[in-house]
Order: structure tokens, then C-alpha cells, then sequence
């Protein structure tokens, strides 16, 4: 290391090196031939994501960082090494200061726009970052989170896995319901042109979401509970799959669908009845949805809690809590095993009337024992990803790749979660006593100057403070947070 490499470039080494086993051996543990010219080249991908300059797609890292461009493409495109070495490092590897009872293992789906109809796992599909349906990949991911003591300014975020969506037709799935044989074979065409793996077999996003969280607590990763929106959490077969493994939950619900009865409902169990198959409630008893049972509540049963004290301004609202028993059917009166707290929000906007207020419920599962203060703070948790979201797609150029295939997707994704946990770590080195951190972008911002700043020295062969100077100037203009 020469006197001439800036805090970031020898911080990010230092960091980098730690992974290098992932960009060399795979997971039964051989290796390839030339894999040290791959480690080179992660490198050179892992730094040209943190320079300044937007966008990040392969021909711009290229440029900034002065290398060949089909060298880095090769590197994402071609390379074995194994996206999910570099994951299952990211699970081994999380800072104490992000794990404990007040954090969260956060699901969610991450919308990535695209014009054409070839990048692997493209369809015409729900979209976040448009709100609509519109033509875009989607990824599953999966993080962990724990608020801060001022909730938006500190929290922290690690990434923990990604996985791309792959509609019924992209995987010739049993149900692709295709409209004709011509299209048959162009998804046969796309599969083979974007080398998705032969033995990739449909998933749906819950259970997508589900393999993240299990490889999550098979690494004990300490936490308090899955938190997700309501795609997964009104998934049923999501909530039973973590009751059987014991993961805790709190997952927003429909507050006009999901129907529930108090839990201490006496019920008619089938030995009771020998033509019944399944455990329902008495028919005197009839089940509710959070929006009748908040109907029900008078204005001393619900309590004011703040839940963001932002750098602005506090957020607070009401909230309510209530143990339920699931009703899977309503005309039956069928009730399932899953027991809880249900919550409920009251949300009233300054310029609304009380009859306008929205309401937000979720399902709260093995947490019996939280407070009404925990099972908010994991509830309102879930912003956190969105931000996981923005950062990484407007600071690393996460929806900037333009390779088309699947493993190209994958190892893209791979190094800008390596990037992003590499900020979270100097992150964690601005605030005192865990606390109290320098935002993301503010962090970021120091990376990309220093960055800046030794571009200029090198390139331009300026000395430090004229470096310094033209960086402020530069940077004034670019600011992709």
C-alpha cells in the first residue's frame, strides 16, 4: 500500500479482502484456473461502484476505473464465481451493532424498469418504483435492520440476499399459461439466450422470501422477527411455513379481509363431530376484520405512540392491540392454528377529518410477550427497506446493469450489496457508542470525494489542495443523493 491511496480505497481493500474466498472458490470448494485474475477484477467492479460519476452501468465503471470494458463485462457475465458465496458471506459477516431483539430479518420485492423484452425474468408485472403494472424485472430481498435511537437519522441496514423473480412462463412452469405455441418457444429462446440454469423451477415471491429468511436463521443471526408488507403477509401458506420453523412474525394484513376472532373463542373442535374436517367457531360468534373491530373501539382505547423521531419532526399515531385467532373461512367459520397480537394503526393525515382516517393492521405472531411500544417499533421497521432500496439504487446503480442474463443479474447484485454493507461499516464508525451515526448519503458523499479527490491527483496530476478543490466543484454537480 503506497502513501498515495486514500482512507476509502485502503478501507475498502481491507473490507473487500475479507470476501475474497468468494471470488475464488465456489461452494463445494474447488476452484478455477486464472481466479485470481477474477479477485482483480471484483476489486475493480467493488471500487468503480463507489466513484463518482453516474450512471453505474459496466461501460462507466470501465471508464472510471480505466480498465477494459469486456474484461468487467466477463467478470459479471461469464465468471463462476457464485453470487451466493458472496451472500452467505454477508450472514456470516454482520456487525454486532445491526443484530439484537429490537432488529428484523425485512422481505420485500424491488421493481427494476426495463424497455425491452430479453433481460432475464422481464413480464409485464407489478412494478414499486412506477406503481403500476409495467414491464420490469422484480428481485426478492431480504435484510436486516434495527432502528436507531432517532429512528430514520441511525438505523441500520445490512444486506442479507437477493433473489430475481422468475414469472410461471420464464421457468415453463406447470401453470405458464401461455397463448400460443410460438410463445412457448420464445421463452424457450429467452431462457437459452440469458442462460437461466436448466433446473430452475418456479417460485413464488413468498417462497422466495422464505429461502432468504431460513438461510438467515440457519446462521443465527440475531433478531426479533420477520417484518414484511402486505404481499407477504396475506400469503397464509408464508405464515405457516415461518410458524413451522418457529420464526417469529409481524406482517401487515388487509384491514378488510383478513378475519379474525378473539383468541379465548371456545371452539368445535372435528372429534367432536365426526363430520367435521376442521376446527371453526360457534356459530353465535361472528369473526372480524381489523376495520370492524376498530369501529368497535372508543377513543380512550387507543394509544398515542411516537415512532419516528426524525431529524425534522416526530411521527407519531394511534395504536391498538388484541389477541385473535385467524378465521380462514368466513362462511364456515374454519379457524387455523395461527394465534396473536393483531395491531392496528390509526393514521390521520393534518388536512383529513376523523372520518377519513386510514387504518393499518398487522398479524403479530410469536412475540407474546413484546410490548405494545416493541410490536410498533418492528412494525414501522419496514420503511427501512425502502430507503435499502434508494440507496443502492441511486448511490451504487442497482438498477443499472444492462446484461440480459441470469447470472449477470445475480453477480451484479452480489457486489452492490457488497458496497453497500462496506458504507454501513464506516458507517457504524461515525457514531459513538452505537449511536447517533452519519447518514448514508452523508457517508457516501465522503467516499465519492475522497475518491474524487485521488482521481484528480493521479489522473490530473494535481496537487492535494488544488485535488481538493476542483472535487468540491465537481461534486457540486453531482449528486445522486
Amino acid at each position: 500500500m503506497t502513501n498515495n491511496v486514500t482512507r476509502s480505497q485502503a478501507e475498502g481493500l481491507q473490507f473487500l479482502s475479507s470476501y475474497r474466498s468468494a471470488f475464488t472458490t465456489r461452494v463445494d470448494g474447488s476452484t478455477w484456473p486464472k481466479n485470481e485474475r477474477t479477485w482483480l477484477n471484483a476489486g475493480r467492479y467493488f471500487r468503480g461502484l463507489l466513484r463518482p460519476g453516474s450512471p453505474n452501468t459496466i461501460t462507466d465503471i470501465a471508464e472510471k476505473m480505466h480498465i477494459d470494458q469486456e474484461r468487467l463485462e466477463r467478470f459479471v457475465r461469464e465468471s463462476p464465481w457464485e453470487h451466493e458465496r458472496v451472500e452467505a458471506e454477508l450472514r456470516e459477516r454482520v456487525p454486532e451493532a445491526i443484530q439484537g431483539h429490537e432488529a428484523a430479518l425485512i422481505v420485500d420485492g424491488m421493481g427494476i424498469p426495463k424497455t425491452g423484452q430479453d433481460s432475464v425474468g422481464v413480464a409485464r408485472q407489478w412494478c414499486g418504483v412506477t406503481g403500476k403494472l409495467d414491464n420490469c424485472q422484480v428481485t426478492v430481498n431480504c435484510t436486516l435492520a434495527r432502528p436507531g435511537e432517532r429512528q430514520n437519522a441511525d438505523q441500520l441496514t445490512w444486506p442479507l440476499g437477493m433473489r430475481l423473480f422468475l414469472s410461471e412462463k420464464w421457468t415453463d412452469g406447470d401453470d405458464a399459461d401461455y397463448e400460443s405455441q410460438q410463445e412457448r418457444e420464445r421463452y424457450a429462446q429467452r431462457r437459452k439466450n440469458t442462460a437461466v440454469p436448466a433446473d430452475t423451477e418456479h417460485q413464488s415471491k413468498p417462497e422466495l422470501a422464505l429461502e432468504l429468511v431460513e438461510q438467515a436463521v440457519s446462521t443465527e443471526i440475531n433478531h426479533g422477527c420477520v417484518v414484511a408488507d402486505r404481499f407477504f403477509g396475506e400469503a397464509r401458506s408464508f405464515r405457516r411455513k415461518l410458524r413451522a420453523i418457529s420464526e417469529p412474525y409481524v406482517l401487515e394484513v388487509s384491514p378488510t379481509e383478513f378475519r379474525t376472532v378473539p383468541e379465548d373463542t371456545d371452539l368445535i373442535h372435528p372429534d367432536a363431530h365426526p363430520n367435521r374436517k376442521h376446527a371453526a367457531h360457534p356459530e353465535d360468534v361472528t369473526s372480524e376484520t381489523p376495520a370492524e373491530v376498530a369501529e368497535t373501539l372508543g377513543d380512550d382505547a387507543w394509544t398515542e405512540i411516537t415512532w419516528n423521531e426524525g431529524t425534522k419532526e416526530s411521527l407519531s399515531s394511534e395504536f391498538y392491540r388484541t389477541r385473535v385467532r385467524e378465521v380462514k373461512r368466513r362462511d364456515t367459520g374454519w379457524v387455523s392454528d395461527e394465534t396473536g397480537w393483531l395491531l392496528l394503526k390509526n393514521e390521520k393525515n393534518d388536512d383529513e377529518d376523523e372520518e377519513n382516517r386510514a387504518l393499518r393492521a398487522w398479524i403479530c405472531w410469536g412475540v407474546d410477550e413484546a410490548s405494545l411500544e416493541e410490536l410498533v417499533s418492528w412494525a414501522q421497521l419496514r420503511w427501512c427497506v425502502e430507503q435499502f432500496h434508494r440507496d443502492i439504487k441511486q448511490n451504487l446503480g442497482a438498477d443499472e446493469y444492462q446484461g440480459r442474463t441470469w447470472k449477470g443479474v445475480h453477480h451484479h447484485l452480489a457486489v452492490v450489496m457488497l458496497a453497500h454493507a462496506f458504507v454501513v461499516r464506516r458507517r457504524l464508525e461515525t457514531g459513538a457508542n452505537h449511536s447517533d451515526f452519519s447518514s448514508f448519503e452523508d457517508v457516501i458523499g465522503q467516499i465519492v470525494r475522497e475518491s474524487a479527490i485521488q482521481g484528480l491527483m493521479e489522473d490530473k496530476g494535481c496537487d492535494r489542495d488544488r485535488a481538493e478543490e476542483l472535487a468540491e466543484y465537481m461534486l457540486q454537480s453531482y449528486s445522486p443523493w
